[in-house]
């Protein structure tokens, strides 16, 4: 059997065609989707108001202004690294976090502060751990907030404090803190040194400071004398203490930004856009 010279001329450039398809569909598996999952990543973090991506994310140091030290993070553990780091912004947040699972690990002394914005502001569970110390907040209206997450400190040092509140969360169901084997205080002179969290469970470590200080969750607060505590918490290490059992409440009332930013205003009067309500996110239009 015979082919004539247009017929095979035919095949093969049907042959070279698929397998230029095919060579396609390889490069595109083998380069485009790997981007595709780091870009989905990319912007769950971010560093003095900067998205952390892969190729800023081994040094943030320069960032952005106000930013120095060591600053590193490292997506497959999840781990953003500060060792004798400063992030003091004035117009943005020091950290933000949308990742479920981040580990902050703190080595020497590091600083974050911000004087309009959250020092430490979570979307999704996080843990501070390390053998440093980690100073949130000044002049800020608060140290750490939740919105609807909680935050494990865990083997390490922690100074939050804010001009309204300390540590501090929507209120809701969500919005938990355990603490293990750290020392840390909370200062929040304005509303509440550690305010609207729904569960405070202390591990090898107790309240020192005020001295009969307690956590009440129907209060959500830390307390004293059936009052919220607005002077400095201390919580230090107690290898005799164990676990404070907490119980859920309802979401407290308030409207906050996105940013964590509280606003006294009612809703109908503020302009269109999205805010937390009563631990809930709502579109006004």
């Amino acid at each position: 059997m015979s082919f004539n010279r247009e017929v095979l001329i035919t095949m093969k450039i049907n042959l070279l065609k698929n397998a230029s398809k095919a060579t396609f569909i390889m490069f595109v598996t083998m380069f485009f989707m790997p981007a595709k999952t780091i870009a989905q990543s990319e912007g769950d973090l971010s560093i003095g108001g900067e998205k952390v991506t892969a190729l800023n994310a081994n040094d943030l140091s320069a960032v952005a202004p106000g930013v120095s030290g060591t600053i590193k993070y490292e997506a497959k553990t999840k781990t953003l690294t500060l060792q004798n780091a400063t992030i003091d912004t004035k117009d943005k947040n020091p950290i933000e976090s949308h990742i479920d699972g981040l580990i902050i690990k703190v080595v020497g002394t590091n600083t974050i502060k911000s004087s309009g914005f959250p020092a430490l502001l979570l979307h999704k569970p996080a843990t501070i751990m390390g053998d440093g110390t980690l100073n949130l907040g000044e002049d800020g209206w608060v140290g750490i907030f939740l919105l609807s997450t909680s935050l494990t400190i865990e083997d390490c040092t922690v100074h939050t404090k804010g001009t309204k509140y300390g540590i501090n969360g929507l209120g809701g169901q969500n919005d938990k803190v355990v603490i293990k084997n750290a020392t840390v205080t909370a200062d929040g002179k304005g509303n509440g040194s550690i305010r609207d969290i729904s569960g405070l469970t202390l591990i090898g470590c107790s309240i020192v400071q005020p001295t009969g200080a307690e956590f009440d969750p129907m209060l959500c607060a830390v307390i004293l004398d059936d009052k919220v505590v607005k002077d400095k918490v201390v919580i230090s290490n107690d290898p005799t203490a164990i676990a404070i059992p907490t119980a859920e409440t309802i979401a407290a009332e308030g409207i906050y930004t996105l940013n964590g930013q509280r606003i006294s205003a009612d809703l109908k009067d503020l302009p269109k856009g999205v805010y937390i309500v009563n631990g809930k996110k709502v579109v006004k239009k």
